[in-house]
């Protein structure tokens, strides 16, 4: 399998109708969208997914002549991902409704993450993301999806989580946290690594880093500019941070990237 684009958190005004291409298009729909499908238009809520096979066409746009937000995974499956796609229980070509949406969106940010600092094990990589997303698919639609119950002031912490990747330049303090939540740091901690499996620290340099991997793929801003829009007053430490999680500079990364 080949993954040949990845985009996360993507806004567009602009509409796709009528466009094929010969890679299949994974998109996961974060705001309502309005899909026509078999010549019919119909409005879906935010958290739908939709599989188009390669070379079918798409026709899709935002409701109510709003921006629409979307996770995309773009890949070129290989015979044997065809067969293995076409054992799992979820339709192509025809919108899911995806319950658990936190869980989709995060894995496909992982993936996003993980695939820039791939190295000999990409194709590895690669593949077992796909298979986390097509069984998350398959288990929307067959509602399989259980909400974590037993963790405390999960909504809330969603919240947090979301603020923390949607604007990675925010300044989120503990302590800041801690009194919105009106709990102790030590509290904090625990329950925020008992419903993310990473502690607040690690996720914020790693929404900061994974930002700046994005800023210096599709920018031409200084490095210094990068820095500050992800967060960082001080370019040093950006620059140890980058090359402590992507093994390069951010300069080594974008000549890598073109």
């Amino acid at each position: 399998m080949k993954i040949t684009r990845i985009k996360t958190a993507e806004s567009k005004s602009a509409e796709i109708l009528g466009k094929a291409i010969q890679d299949h298009c994974l998109y996961f729909f974060r705001s309502p969208v309005i899909l026509t499908l078999g010549g019919q238009e119909k409005v879906y809520p935010e958290g739908t997914a939709l599989l188009y096979e390669g070379g079918v066409s798409r026709y899709f746009r935002g409701a109510n002549s709003r921006e629409l937000k979307y996770d995309l995974v773009q890949f070129r499956p290989s015979s044997a991902d065809k067969l293995y796609i076409g054992g799992l229980d979820f339709p192509l070509n025809k919108p899911v409704d995806v319950a658990d949406e936190y869980t989709l969106a995060t894995t496909i940010k992982n993936f996003s993450f993980h695939l820039k600092s791939a190295g000999k094990r990409r194709s590895e990589l690669c593949e077992l993301y796909m298979r986390l997303i097509f069984i998350a698919l398959e288990e929307a639609c067959n509602g399989l999806y259980v909400e974590i119950s037993d963790i405390p002031r999960l909504n809330e912490l969603r919240e947090i989580r979301s603020e923390i990747y949607e604007n990675p330049a925010i300044q989120l303090s503990v302590d800041m946290l801690c009194k919105r939540l009106g709990v102790g740091k030590t509290y904090f901690h625990k329950i925020y690594f008992a419903a993310f499996g990473i502690t607040f620290r690690q996720d914020v340099i790693k929404s900061r880093i994974s930002h700046a991997c994005q800023l210096l793929e599709e920018t031409k801003l200084s490095v210094s500019l990068v820095a500050e829009k992800c967060g960082y007053e001080n370019e040093s430490y950006f620059m140890k941070q980058f090359r402590q999680h992507m093994n390069c500079t951010p300069s080594q990364y974008r000549n890598k990237i073109y």
